[in-house]
């Protein structure tokens, strides 16, 4: 991941197609600015962060492109640079984190804080990942709940979402009784 915080003169949006449904992408011209899978709250972040909505341009370049479905379909880190204008410090070092979990594994939010030497900060990890504006190149459908549900997904779709991603990357999932989703006991599940 490659940070940057200050943000470009020029942004503008496109939709990428996926087997996950479309992909709402805002760029500039060589950095993703903003990532969802769910239309509106594309629109709502893009005015949060840019305080306008940016004029489509279906003319991203081909390697950005192949870039984020590499990352999205083959789990390849997404190796350009990724804007961050109103993030903290703490907010870019969870994304961060997040980013060494291998695909096909979870990993539970209190986990995520350990790593981040702030063991008592699983709630904030989880504000941190509610706001993550790469939901499909910064991977946080990995991230679960200590007891094994999935929890929310800031990318669109919501558990079933997140539900489709992992069983993608070969995540044994499945629906309790409840009707909400849970991670199968299993290798690659660290609590």
């Amino acid at each position: 991941m490659q940070p940057q915080t200050l943000a470009p003169k020029n942004v503008y949006h496109t939709v990428l197609e996926t087997p996950f449904g479309n992909l709402y992408v805002a760029y500039a011209e060589k950095s993703l600015c903003l990532l969802s899978g769910d239309e509106r709250a594309f629109r709502q972040d893009i005015y949060r962060l840019y305080g306008r909505f940016p004029a489509r341009n279906d003319a991203m370049s081909a390697r950005m492109i192949a870039d984020i479905l590499s990352s999205v379909l083959g789990g390849r880190a997404y190796p350009g640079p990724l804007l961050f204008p109103s993030h903290t410090p703490f907010q870019r070092q969870v994304l961060q984190q997040l980013q060494e979990i291998p695909r096909g594994e979870v990993r539970s939010y209190g986990w995520l804080a350990r790593r981040l030497g702030k063991p008592h900060a699983s709630r904030a990890v989880g504000n941190a990942l509610a706001w993550n504006p790469f939901p499909y190149v910064i991977p946080c459908h990995r991230i679960i709940r200590a007891d094994g549900r999935l929890g929310q997904y800031s990318g669109g779709g919501g558990a079933n979402r997140k539900a489709r991603l992992l069983a993608y990357e070969g995540v044994a999932v499945g629906q309790g009784k409840d009707g909400t989703w849970r991670i199968q006991e299993g290798p690659g599940v660290t609590p």
